[in-house]
């Protein structure tokens, strides 16, 4: 499960970013209060998500670490082209899915 919760981070440093007045990617940022919110709701499934499989304050930690993560990886790979961006993350999204998926089910 650990691997599908890695889907709504990814989606919820995407937002945080996408609010920032300073990104590259579209041509006005998202409103502000809406994308706040609805990465800490991503954020809070992810948690979710991590804790069933570790303990809680395991499952914590593990989503800080994963967030760090997502916000680095997404300022650094909106510098680059936006092809090269939606592509490192439709393969991050179809990896998750398909590890965790079969780890699920096995």
């Amino acid at each position: 499960m650990s691997f599908l919760a890695i889907i709504p981070i990814w989606a919820a440093s995407i937002l945080l970013y996408l609010s920032s007045p300073k990104q590259r990617l579209m041509a006005k940022p998202l409103n502000k209060p809406v994308g706040y919110l609805s990465a800490i709701a991503l954020y809070v499934v992810a948690n979710g998500l991590f804790a069933n499989t570790f303990p809680l304050v395991s499952a914590l930690l593990a989503s800080i670490v994963v967030l760090m993560l997502g916000l680095v990886s997404v300022t650094i790979l909106s510098g680059k082209s936006k092809r090269l961006f939606m592509s490192v993350s439709v393969l991050l999204v179809v990896l998750c899915t398909t590890v965790g998926g079969t780890i699920y089910v096995a």
